[in-house]
């Protein structure tokens, strides 16, 4: 029997009203870690508990990398080995059956390191993704086009087998934006096995409907994990300042205010 553990990351919400929470409970045998980054208490330590689930209380928002790395470590202390798979997830977004289904299916076949959903939002494919060297972009609908070596993707729906990290946590000096880039840049080092599955994921991406203030708020928080990702290097720097004008044009399009240059 495959030994699988589920993290969700909650922000600002009782878990009752996480669409992704409801899914991953109908699940049999699928260990839930809860890791709660809110900054008010929502009661979800006493609904985790009595639905026999593991609850993390990150004490305020600490960001993905921290709460990721949280739940490692309580699963290092109840799985010793890191026997299984591990799958990422954050609040919001409705898994299907069939995304279960498939990732038993493929782990039993393919037997890779990393599994990525195909993810769609509001634009297109968001996930799996394209990471060159230096830059990251969209994939195209053609999934079979992207060179393994430049194969990337985001956290939603990632599955990852448990031994990958005995010696290995998340860098938590990026909080947010590229936790994800970052992790499959390390294990492309590693020379780890990614596959993309089978199986669709529908999300809601946030920054494609936020307000303005919102948006520069999260700008704020993509500038400041870029330039940890970007930090080594005259071609990352070079591309930290491409990425950071590139989004910069974008914003001030999307809110006609010449202003967001200057940020």
């Amino acid at each position: 029997m495959l030994n699988l553990f589920g993290i969700i990351v909650v922000y600002n919400k009782n878990v009752n009203d996480s669409v992704t929470y409801q899914c991953l409970k109908k699940q049999k045998g699928l260990q839930i870690i809860v890791c709660d980054n809110s900054t008010h208490d929502y009661g979800n330590c006493a609904i985790v508990a009595s639905e026999g689930y593991q609850y993390m209380n990150m004490n305020g928002n600490a960001g993905l990398s921290k709460a990721y790395n949280k739940a490692l470590d309580y699963i290092a202390s109840v799985n010793p080995e890191m026997k299984g798979y591990v799958a990422l997830f954050d609040d919001d977004t409705f898994i299907p059956e069939t995304y279960f289904i498939k990732l038993k299916e493929e782990i039993k076949e393919k037997r890779s390191d990393i599994y990525l959903p195909v993810v769609r939002d509001e634009i297109g494919i968001l996930s799996p993704s394209v990471m060159k060297k230096y830059y990251c972009h969209r994939a195209p609908e053609d999934l079979s086009s992207i060179k393994k070596e430049e194969l990337c993707g985001i956290n939603s729906g990632m599955a990852i087998r448990l031994r990958l990290f005995k010696k290995y946590r998340y860098n938590e000096r990026i909080f947010l934006d590229y936790v994800d880039h970052n992790f499959i840049r390390d294990m492309r080092k590693r020379k780890r096995k990614v596959s993309i599955m089978d199986v669709e994921i529908q999300q809601t991406f946030s920054s494609n409907t936020d307000s303005k203030d919102k948006s520069m708020i999260r700008f704020n928080i993509f500038k400041k994990d870029i330039n940890e990702f970007y930090r080594k290097g005259f071609w990352n720097r070079f591309f930290f300042y491409y990425v950071i004008t590139r989004r910069k044009m974008q914003l001030t399009r999307k809110f006609r205010d010449p202003r967001i240059m200057l940020k």
